[in-house]
């Protein structure tokens, strides 16, 4: 209250006058420095990545995984393949038990979104119990049926029972070692995991202690491959340990199968200046969009770190001129011979040696840093280095609201005569009491149909979530959030006494800073994604003065072009990876999925922050 009656006269601190005064200012400078702070972190500036557990002792074994046993476990897949979809689960449960392994088939179902699409499927696990262990923790090497992009990923369970062979040979174990493999990817991982750890599923019968690290494994159809793509963001951006990037990288240089951040090569050092920043900034941004929307297609090492369990997922990049690969890229292949002991024999060796060094851990990876930005393969920047720009987007949307805050009303009540400072302040609390309940009412208004838009598919999923009535559903809320503008307007105009603009703007914008600032530790990229997309277009929207219908006309147009419904249509493609013509897989049914089954925050803000503030903006360009 006293930032109220500071605003209209009273006497103040002296930061608090220059607040005042220069507020309205440094919101926009600011606002570009946060934007400029984020366009310098693909510079040059990174530090060099090490080793904060050095129980780990990465590298510091000799590997012999790739013997003659080896490929006569990868052959034993072949005969699990010819039983076919339906029984491939038992059969690979009959190739595990002759390895020696304890196993368990488990049949699961799911819903694709709340009530639609249930989809059946199998996991199969096999347990290789620690020779100088007590079965109290147990490392994982899970693996899916099909890469997530779609294509077989039977070379991935090859090598995964060629590990199990190898792990069954040796005798120093001391944790358990758990073979995963599944038919629904991350879907049945999550299945799999729930039942495992007792989180709302029947538990398994066959099981070992707590999970200390998870890989998964993923080699598309192809001969040969001659690098490895590493990822290591989770569905709701939960990042695994640095130290176990860091080690997987390590372990993978000696061994001679580089594993790259997502599959891309860093920029010669030779190279300009130019060429660096933009291998960078690539880099950051597949990390962005994997973060933010947990839209990694590949691996099933994301439900892991949803229960904090450190995982990455190591997938093979076929060698350039591969003919399977090529052939299997254009859908005329599914399945490939089992490739020669050397092309997977250095991607065994590398997951060999990092079940080594996981083995060697007393505890649990905690010494490393769990918030972080990678740029480059062994270069790193930590959450200070990233952070400021956030700090500075929040910044400049407080300052905004703060300024608007104390320019509501008339231009008398921000008169400095001392000698009618009580009745000014008298003639503030008036304006709030005429001019706040209509602006809380809109607030409500436009919050109660993003609640709807949260709350309708779960509750009618059948009526708005199939394949033919998703766009359906999606244009008719957008004609509905049309209408509540409009109407919300009109309303606006006829009491044009009765609402401010700067008032309800100044809410919107404290909104959107506090969801910001909350993000912003939590999930990074989600934040910085939330204030360009609904914090941005709110601070410049009626920057200037907005005094004909043409004016506002096109403030509407230009709010309706950054609107949910076109950047979800438009950034399909960008954003998750989906075929801009294929409508069933929409960013919708996407994102409730993620809500659904791995409770991600992308829909719910889509329908509680970024729609409701869209519609304000459009509401503060249309009123009086």
């Amino acid at each position: 209250m006293s930032l109220v009656l500071s605003g209209q006269g009273e006497k103040t601190s002296p930061l608090l006058r220059a607040a005042r005064k220069y507020s309205g200012h440094l919101s926009y400078p600011l606002a570009l420095l946060g934007l400029c702070w984020l366009l310098a972190l693909p510079c040059s500036f990174w530090r060099r990545a090490y080793f904060s557990e050095n129980a780990m002792l990465p590298g510091q074994v000799y590997t012999t995984f790739g013997t003659a046993a080896h490929m006569d476990a990868m052959l034993a897949v072949d005969t699990v393949l010819a039983a076919g979809a339906d029984g491939r689960a038992q059969a690979l449960a009959r190739a595990f038990g002759a390895l020696g392994l304890d196993t368990e088939v488990q049949r699961f179902s799911y819903d694709e979104v709340p009530r639609i699409g249930n989809v059946s499927g199998a996991n199969v696990h096999g347990i290789l119990r620690a020779p100088r262990g007590d079965a109290g923790e147990a490392l994982v090497v899970a693996a899916a049926w099909t890469t997530g992009d779609g294509a077989s990923n039977v070379n991935g369970v090859r090598l995964l029972a060629a590990l199990a062979q190898h792990a069954r040979e040796q005798r120093y174990w001391a944790r358990d070692l758990v073979f995963v493999v599944t038919d629904r990817g991350e879907r049945g991982i999550e299945a799999w995991l729930r039942a495992y750890l007792g989180v709302g599923a029947a538990p398994l019968a066959v099981r070992s202690g707590q999970i200390q690290a998870a890989i998964s494994v993923e080699l598309p159809p192809a001969q040969r491959y001659d690098a490895l793509a590493l990822y290591f963001a989770g569905k709701g951006g939960q990042l695994c340990n640095l130290d176990f990037v860091n080690m997987v990288q390590h372990v993978s240089r000696v061994e001679r199968m580089p594993a790259l951040l997502h599959g891309l090569r860093d920029a010669p050092r030779s190279a300009h200046w130019w060429a660096r920043y933009r291998q960078a900034a690539r880099l950051l941004l597949r990390q962005a969009r994997a973060q933010a929307f947990g839209a990694d297609a590949h691996g099933v090492h994301a439900p892991f770190l949803r229960y904090r369990i450190d995982a990455v997922t190591v997938a093979g990049q076929p060698a350039g001129g591969d003919a399977a690969a090529q052939l299997a890229r254009q859908g005329l292949l599914a399945d490939v011979d089992v490739p020669p002991i050397p092309g997977v024999q250095r991607i065994g060796r590398t997951v060999e040696a990092s079940l080594r060094s996981l083995n060697n851990l007393l505890e649990h990876l905690h010494q490393s840093f769990f918030f972080y930005l990678l740029p480059a393969n062994q270069r790193y920047l930590s959450i200070g280095d990233y952070v400021p720009a956030s700090a500075l987007m929040v910044a400049s949307l407080l300052l905004q609201a703060m300024h608007l805050w104390w320019m509501q009303g008339a231009a008398s009540l921000r008169a400095d005569a001392p000698e009618t400072r009580i009745r000014r302040i008298n003639q503030s609390y008036a304006h709030l009491r005429l001019t706040m309940p209509a602006s809380v009412q809109i607030v409500v208004r436009v919050l109660a149909l993003g609640l709807g838009l949260l709350l309708a598919p779960q509750l009618a999923a059948w009526a708005v979530l199939s394949d033919t009535t998703t766009t359906a559903f999606l244009f008719t809320a957008a004609l509905a959030s049309c209408s509540l503008v409009l109407h919300t307007a009109d309303q606006c105009w006829a009491q044009r006494g009765q609402v401010d603009w700067r008032q309800l703007k100044s809410l919107a914008a404290a909104l959107v800073a506090a969801v910001v600032a909350c993000l912003a530790v939590m999930n990074f990229s989600l934040a910085v994604l939330v204030y360009v997309v609904a914090g941005l277009p709110l601070l410049v929207t009626r920057a200037a003065a907005v005094r004909t219908r043409a004016q506002r006309v096109a403030g509407v147009l230009l709010l309706l072009a950054v609107s949910p419904v076109c950047t979800m249509t438009l950034g399909r493609n960008v954003a998750l990876g989906l075929h801009p013509l294929d409508m069933a897989a929409s960013p919708f049914r996407v994102f409730l999925g993620d809500l659904h089954h791995f409770g991600s925050l992308v829909y719910p803000l889509v329908c509680l922050v970024y729609w409701p503030v869209n519609l304000l903006s459009m509401v503060i360009v249309l009123m009086p």
